[in-house]
């Protein structure tokens, strides 16, 4: 089978791989903080520190990918995780692991982690392109391959760490980055890069501002972060708290999961259809499913709420990268997709905040009202605002930009 015919599994591949490395080290990390430690303050300050040094990462990850090409930075990106992840081991193998230590490979892991992924979406239009795959079909397998890998790294991560030692842990994920750089490196794209772009961030924000679709996502990555982060960072884990079922977080995660897993197998079926449908019956379903949760009844109320949003977010989340794809041109591609990516990560710690200001009280019930109020109100903005329209509707091919 040639290369080209591989391209698209190489590059399902390699993405997959680097997100499982990424996710399975969420939860390793924290863990082999407190085991060295016993400070969950210590493994609180070093996830603040990562997500800090992230939001800068990503802004240059943007400029990076137009100046030297996505293929290449996602395979730098994937090399420098590894070797972040590995400098746990050799550190601990030799002057010993502490604070300072964690929290300097945390951050270098963070500044290659963010880019990568930006990378990997920008290279979605090459790989549609030399596949002869549509771009609606490839974005479809991105989030199938996400969604398998966010459902696999923790679990698979927690599994080993009950029978291995975490430093252990540690070198498998190292091994997945790895592994991802060698497939993304065999994907047959030209890695194009555009030296004579312009340097600075002015013609992507001009190009944010002139377009309605893309003010709009810029805008609803931001809001959407204002929400999302608390439910999985506060509530979900209060709440299985609350009723003495801290176990079974995990599982509520993964129904989330397995929702987006249908969800985004769905989409390339149903988008081929209608992108508009599919978009706006994914937004009722994450909708519904927070709704859902903000019930606080149990585990089976709470789980069906996972699975709702689940499915919500798969049907809808591949439309942003479809839309970068066909319509952003490549040489600005990068610095677009940095700014999408850098709204969400600068809402997040903010939303976070508010959130802990309404939990000061410890009442769990108000925080998933003023949760599903928020989203509720994101969703509306997503569905009806000006450039939603423009987001869903699909390009004739005589319109589609040059890759």
């Amino acid at each position: 089978m040639s290369r080209i015919r591989l391209a698209v599994p190489l590059y399902i591949g390699g993405a997959s791989l680097s997100l499982f490395g990424n996710s399975a080290i969420t939860i390793v990390l924290p863990w082999l903080v407190l085991a060295t430690t016993g400070s969950l303050s210590s493994a609180g300050l070093i996830a603040a520190a990562a997500g800090i040094a992230a939001v800068p990462a990503t802004f240059a990850g943007g400029r990076l990918i137009d100046r030297f090409g996505a293929r290449n930075v996602a395979v730098v990106s994937d090399l420098g995780s590894a070797t972040a992840v590995l400098g746990l081991i050799v550190v601990s193998a030799t002057v010993g692991l502490s604070v300072p230590w964690f929290v300097v490979l945390g951050v270098a892991g963070a500044v290659f982690d963010v880019p990568g992924m930006t990378a990997r979406q920008a290279m979605l239009a090459d790989v549609a392109s030399i596949s002869g795959t549509s771009v609606t079909a490839v974005a479809g397998f991105f989030q199938t391959g996400f969604s398998l890998a966010f459902l696999a790294g923790p679990a698979l991560a927690g599994l080993l760490l009950s029978v291995l030692n975490p430093i252990d842990v540690v070198a498998v994920t190292a091994a997945s980055s790895a592994a991802a750089a060698v497939l993304t490196a065999l994907v047959p794209v030209m890695g194009q890069a555009f030296p004579t772009a312009a340097t600075g961030s002015g013609s992507a924000l001009d190009l944010i501002r002139a377009t309605p679709a893309l003010r709009a996502m810029l805008i609803f990555a931001f809001l959407a972060s204002l929400v999302t982060p608390p439910m999985i960072s506060l509530l979900l884990p209060g709440h299985f708290n609350e009723i003495g079922e801290p176990g079974q977080l995990g599982l509520a995660m993964s129904a989330f999961a397995i929702g987006a897993l249908a969800g985004s197998a769905l989409f390339a079926v149903l988008a081929a259809r209608s992108r508009r449908a599919t978009f706006v019956t994914g937004m009722g379903a994450m909708t519904a499913g927070i709704w859902l949760f903000a019930q606080l009844q149990g585990f089976w109320i709470g789980a069906a709420g996972m699975l709702v949003m689940g499915l919500g977010s798969g049907l809808f989340g591949p439309i942003w990268n479809v839309y970068v794809a066909e319509r952003v041109p490549a040489d600005v591609r990068g610095r677009v997709l940095g700014w999408l990516n850098m709204g969400g990560l600068v809402a997040g710690p903010m939303g976070l905040g508010l959130m802990s200001v309404v939990l000061v009280g410890g009442d769990l019930g108000l925080g998933a009202v003023v949760m599903g109020v928020g989203w509720t109100a994101v969703a509306a903005y997503a569905v009806l605002s000006p450039g939603a329209r423009e987001l869903t509707e699909p390009l004739p091919q005589s319109a589609r930009v040059d890759d």
